[in-house]
């Protein structure tokens, strides 16, 4: 969660990375702990509506043992069981998470690595599910691949124009071309 201000009061908001795989994974999450609690009450209720039909008609109560022992000798099993699934599932899902923003980084890193060598050459990175920010990294990539080209292309023709013809009007033409092309330096 972050936390922005706005007029004086802090307003949080929750940023989801992946807004379409982490409802599905909440939604999972949810149901799983709606049949986790489901089944522990079932369990609970078979358990302890043993114990008290047990003890209800009890002649010999010096000899029995207590019935709050009893009871908690048989919830405390099946609460740690219960913590044990939930555990179990966490890390399943921490691990899920972490291989699936892994894999996405990667792909990431190596778009990032390519631009970094200005090799800005048809992109290769392929995935059965694109995530915003590869694709948004490609988009960016192949604007500044056509940017590139044109560059070359307004280069090649200033060129051609020097060695052509000496006309400096044509020159300042084909120069302010490739000016509007190039980045400007209050960037």
């Amino acid at each position: 969660m972050t936390s922005t201000t706005g007029k004086g009061r802090d307003w949080r908001r929750i940023r989801y990375i992946d807004k379409t795989f982490q409802k599905w994974l909440i939604l999972w999450l949810v149901l799983l702990e709606i049949e986790l609690m489901a089944g522990l009450s079932w369990l609970l209720y078979l358990q302890l509506n043993r114990i008290i039909e047990d003890n209800l008609y009890r002649v010999h109560l010096a000899n029995a043992t207590p019935l709050l022992s009893q009871l908690l000798h048989t919830a405390l099993p099946l609460l740690g069981m219960f913590l044990f699934v939930n555990a179990l599932v966490l890390l399943f899902v921490y691990m899920f998470w972490r291989h699936y923003l892994n894999v996405m980084m990667r792909q990431f890193v190596i778009l990032i690595g390519k631009t970094r060598r200005l090799d800005f050459s048809p992109d290769s990175v392929q995935t059965l599910r694109r995530h915003k920010l590869l694709r948004l990294t490609e988009t960016q990539r192949a604007q500044e691949r056509q940017r590139l080209l044109a560059i070359r292309e307004q280069v090649s023709k200033l060129e051609v124009q020097v060695s052509a013809s000496g006309n400096p009007q044509d020159i300042r033409d084909a120069l302010h071309r490739l000016e509007n092309l190039l980045p400007s330096r209050t960037q």
